[in-house]
């Protein structure tokens, strides 16, 4: 019997993949505005690159695009950066529109609901709070505090054990087919969310679905 679901942040809780293109597009356009001499698509493409080459998570894209660009620090134009992408991210971070209703739908199942994602602890901490997630989660799983990230198995084992639950009782939800793997490999019940409509994956997972509001039908058929 399932007891407890475990829920990826981003692409599966809410749209990361459209937030951070709108809040990149958003810092270029406010950055060529401000003096950074490209185009904005040029600078877009620039700005993928670095982004592709250092990770998401990297903290000095914005200085640089604009060191590669101009061969010094402009701190103007960094700035006006940083700022277009906060003021859209934060205006445009939102659960899916079915996230919340399928959340207090699974509440009153009386399951247990946890997240578990890869990330640093800030960063997706502040999500969370902006998406108005917190009180529906019994545990945030955050890769950078456990040391582990999916889809290695020390992190499913470790929320498996913070969740105290087994991984027969536990289903785990995710938008990425290689952390599905990761679950699955650990014993536990996958789900793969497919709500962006990419392409149907290849590797193994137990049901796949296009919206979170399918969740609840299929924990009452397992």
């Amino acid at each position: 019997m399932i007891t407890t679901i475990f829920f990826d942040l981003d692409d599966t809780l809410h749209n990361s993949t459209r937030l951070a293109r709108l809040a990149r597009n958003a810092a270029v356009h406010i950055m060529v505005d401000k003096g950074l001499p490209l185009t904005f698509d040029r600078g877009c493409n620039i700005l993928a690159s670095i982004i592709k080459e250092k990770g998401s998570n990297y903290p000095r894209h914005f200085d640089m695009l604009v060191e590669q660009t101009m061969n010094k620090k402009d701190y103007k134009i960094i700035s006006a950066g940083v700022i277009g992408y906060h003021n859209t991210k934060f205006a445009n971070m939102h659960p899916f529109s079915d996230t919340i209703s399928t959340l207090i739908k699974l509440k009153q199942m009386q399951m247990q609901l946890n997240i578990i994602t890869n990330g640093r602890a800030i960063k997706q901490w502040e999500k969370v709070l902006r998406l108005g997630l917190e009180s529906f989660f019994d545990n945030i799983i955050i890769s950078e505090i456990i040391g582990h990230n999916k889809p290695e198995p020390e992190i499913y084992k470790k929320s498996l054990d913070i969740s105290n639950c087994t991984a027969e009782e536990a289903l785990f939800v995710d938008n990425d087919p290689e952390c599905i793997m990761g679950a699955k490999k650990c014993g536990m019940h996958t789900i793969l969310m497919n709500k962006l409509q990419k392409e149907e994956p290849t590797i193994y997972c137990d049901h796949v679905i296009t919206s979170l509001s399918q969740i609840p039908a299929i924990i009452n058929n397992l």
